[in-house]
């Protein structure tokens, strides 16, 4: 197997909930070595689940586990023992929670000048709002998307099915630590990261706030539907819906040719991009007149005969067992369970999935050892309650 990207990258991953854990994940799926940190009883999203699903498990794989009460002085002293041997570092708690422990890039970049130190959370640093906590929710509504989804003439604020906030902070927060470290290694300088929620969140909606900026129109709820072209939406057929993107007077005259509607093409409310913008509610009643006829099955073959993009609306079930995902090596399977791997693919080194989540506390003593603890010396804070060690 060939070295991993991030194969010679440590990370210290002071993280919790989502963000900042899907942050560190993509770091770990492209090699590094992600230290997870996280409280002696473990993290809340691993111990407060019943479920044999938890998010934790998700976000939390390709990494050793360390638990330490970073509560207490020595705990503290672990972390900054840690950090010096790092080169990044992200937490995504509340703004200015880290500075109080002594923990802050400017506390730890004084033993490490070259450390990148990520933090995600809700507001940023700065700016009124930084005291307040970060929710994916919030954040969708705050920047305007939970405005504008829905279908179309809906008033009811409806947020995107996924954590849209959450993930992209994480990824943002990655590409940012990537960027650090492209120019830690031409000056050998380290450098603080942010990423936040709202921004992460208004950083997705590039057509509404570009479309706001230079023309002061507000984004409404559309449905499936594109702003810019017709038909370009999600349209019923005899089983379910297709989703088709027609953006050409090229597409059009192929789209037509696919349903057999010749005469489609050409009517006045039709001729034109403009037109069809215009008269798209009569267009998609009229198409999807004659689209009831077929299953989308049947249209998907003949929509993609005539080299229109079109695809099917999938369930999860679906889109999970598409066959182009799995020719594509997305999902693996990894201590008995299935993920998908980061959705990265590199030819000379490739993102790879070794394990599953760890243990609370299955590496303490090897990662407190690779930094001069002696095993007394483990031994002896496992039993004051500063770290916790995995049952053997």
């Amino acid at each position: 197997m060939p070295e991993s990207a991030l194969a010679d990258v440590r990370v210290i991953d002071c993280t919790h909930v989502i963000a900042g854990a899907y942050c560190s994940m993509l770091l770990a799926d492209l090699g590094a070595d992600v230290i997870k940190i996280e409280p002696i009883g473990g993290e809340g999203g691993r111990i407060h689940s019943d479920r044999p699903f938890r998010p934790f498990d998700l976000a939390n794989r390709n990494k050793r586990a360390v638990a330490v009460d970073i509560q207490r002085p020595e705990g503290v002293e672990i972390i900054r023992r840690l950090a010096q041997t790092a080169d990044v570092f992200v937490e995504n708690f509340r703004p200015g929670v880290y500075d109080k422990l002594g923990l802050g890039y400017d506390d730890l970049k004084i033993e490490n000048p070259g450390l990148i130190y990520c933090s995600i959370s809700g507001f940023g640093h700065s700016g009124p709002y930084r005291e307040r906590g970060g929710f994916d929710l919030v954040a969708q509504a705050m920047s305007g998307i939970a405005s504008f989804t829905g279908e179309i003439g809906s008033t009811r604020p409806i947020a995107a099915g996924v954590p849209l906030s959450d993930i992209s902070a994480g990824c943002f927060g990655a590409l940012g630590i990537l960027a650090a470290l492209s120019h830690r290694h031409a000056t050998g300088a380290g450098q603080k990261v942010e990423s936040t929620l709202f921004e992460s969140a208004l950083g997705y909606a590039v057509w509404e706030t570009g479309l706001y900026l230079a023309t002061g129109e507000v984004a409404k709820p559309r449905g499936s539907r594109h702003r810019l072209a017709a038909p370009y939406e999600a349209l019923k057929t005899a089983d379910g819906y297709v989703a088709v993107g027609v953006t050409s007077q090229r597409l059009w005259s192929r789209f037509c040719k696919a349903l057999d509607a010749d005469g489609l093409e050409t009517e006045p409310q039709f001729a034109t991009p403009a037109d069809r913008i215009a008269n798209r509610d009569l267009l998609q009643e009229r198409l999807e007149a004659l689209l009831a006829a077929q299953s989308t099955a049947q249209w998907m073959e003949k929509l993609l005969a005539q080299g229109v993009p079109c695809g099917p609306v999938n369930t999860i079930a679906q889109a999970v067992n598409d066959p182009q995902i799995a020719a594509r090596g997305l999902l693996v399977e990894v201590d008995g369970r299935r993920f998908t791997r980061a959705p990265i693919t590199l030819s000379g080194t490739p993102v790879t999935v070794k394990t599953g989540a760890a243990a609370v506390g299955q590496h303490t003593r090897e990662v407190l050892h690779a930094c001069g603890y002696r095993d007394q010396d483990i031994d002896d804070l496992a039993a004051s309650g500063v770290v916790g060690l995995a049952a053997s």
